[in-house]
């Protein structure tokens, strides 16, 4: 039960990951060439959205053509949802270990 749990929060993390990712890219092209204010802001989280795979903006275009480039994007928010779900269980389990008052 616990692994179809964790399965679960590795599975919602990532889907939600990668939404923002998609839809941060098209959101700081709108922003407009300000100096800093909204479109630096977008910019800072598109960098950390992409993280660690940030290579993704700099992959050629040929590679993944379409709606191929969906794929990296995926892989990346699988390395989130993953990290998060292990930040998650490690949290549960030094909840569970400590010794009650």
């Amino acid at each position: 039960m616990k692994t179809v749990r964790i399965m679960v929060v590795v599975l919602k993390w990532t889907a939600l990951h990668f939404l923002a990712s998609i839809l941060i890219v098209p959101a700081t092209l709108k922003a407009g060439e300000a100096e800093w204010g909204l479109t630096g802001l977008l910019t800072l989280l598109t960098k950390i959205l992409y993280f660690p795979l940030m290579g993704l903006a700099l992959y050629p275009r040929h590679w993944f053509p379409g709606s191929w480039i969906y794929i990296p994007i995926a892989c990346n928010s699988l390395v989130w949802g993953t990290f998060i779900a292990l930040l998650f269980v490690i949290t549960m389990r030094l909840r569970n270990e400590r010794p009650d008052a």
